[in-house]
């Protein structure tokens, strides 16, 4: 005959956990401190994005020449705020619309690594950067 014994509560979480009730507190504790930090974390990095930059080629005739980049690289977004790679040229930073009327263009020195875009601006642009002089010019799209 087999005997089942009775389930009692407090005996599951000394089975589970040893013999001192403060060691589930304290693993408590710190599950929901690991989880804090791990919701602060993934926050802050849903609200960058990254946003992959084409180079389309005006010398290669009508409509340009829509190529990745040897070397793919981003241009990171967080909000309004954009960092990029330090460029040894000068360039200038243009926001188009879909129609492709330019709502927002502005010049930036070689070595500008933080470009600020109006907080006033919302919807989805197409992002050019167009270094002074150049036959091209790189592309990536954007929300704001």
């Amino acid at each position: 005959m087999l005997i089942c014994p009775t389930f009692v509560p407090e005996k599951a979480s000394q089975l589970l956990f040893g013999t001192n009730l403060t060691n589930v507190i304290m693993i408590k504790k710190l599950l929901l401190t690991i989880a804090f930090f791990v919701g602060v974390n993934l926050s802050s990095l849903m609200a960058q994005q990254d946003i992959p930059m084409q180079i389309i080629d005006l010398s290669a005739g009508a409509g340009g020449n829509t190529r990745m980049p040897p070397r793919p690289w981003y241009i990171t977004q967080d909000d309004y705020v954009l960092t990029l790679p330090a460029f040894d040229y000068a360039y200038t930073l243009v926001l188009l619309e879909e129609d492709g009327v330019v709502v927002y263009s502005a010049d930036y020195s070689a070595g500008t690594t933080t470009a600020v875009l109006p907080s006033t601006l919302s919807g989805e642009f197409e992002l050019r950067l167009v270094p002074y002089s150049a036959t091209y010019y790189y592309r990536g799209y954007i929300e704001l």
